[in-house]
């Protein structure tokens, strides 16, 4: 007859001995994922904030420049004469500015009660940073210069 062999179950694991080690994560597992996790959230966030920062200040821009190029319709439909000088926009309900954001122009650059402009450049101020426009005659459709 054959043998028979006496099968042994041999411990797999010293702190589990006799059975399968439980299926999951460790804590230190965990530990070490969540720190990966954060420091890659530390490296990456500055540049999404100055990502937002340029977005929100290119939309700013180009409302500013929408309303330039309908200033000029504008001051035709209320028939008065809209100047933007050093001190900003008169009369001033004609331009909405964003919060932070000022208007100026040396010379001063007048729209006419008839829709005509005369011309002239425009400079956005916002904080310490300043954007050139320039707005050229008759219907000052603004560029960057």
């Amino acid at each position: 007859m054959a043998s028979q062999v006496a099968k042994v179950r041999m411990p797999r694991s010293a702190i589990y001995p006799c059975s399968e080690r439980p299926s999951g994560f460790t804590l230190l597992e965990m530990v070490v994922v969540l720190a990966l996790v954060a420091l890659l959230g530390a490296v990456v966030m500055p540049g999404l904030l100055k990502m937002q920062e340029a977005w929100k200040r290119r939309i700013d821009m180009q409302d500013i420049a929408d309303q330039l190029r309908s200033l000029g319709y504008r001051a035709r439909l209320e028939a008065t004469d809209v100047v933007i000088g050093r001190e900003g926009v008169w009369p001033g309900r004609m331009l909405d500015l964003p919060p932070g954001w000022s208007l100026s122009a040396q010379p001063p650059v007048v729209f006419r009660r008839n829709g005509a402009c005369l011309g002239g450049q425009v400079d956005l101020i916002r904080g310490e940073v300043v954007d050139h426009l320039r707005l050229d005659a008759p219907l000052c459709l603004p560029s960057r210069s």
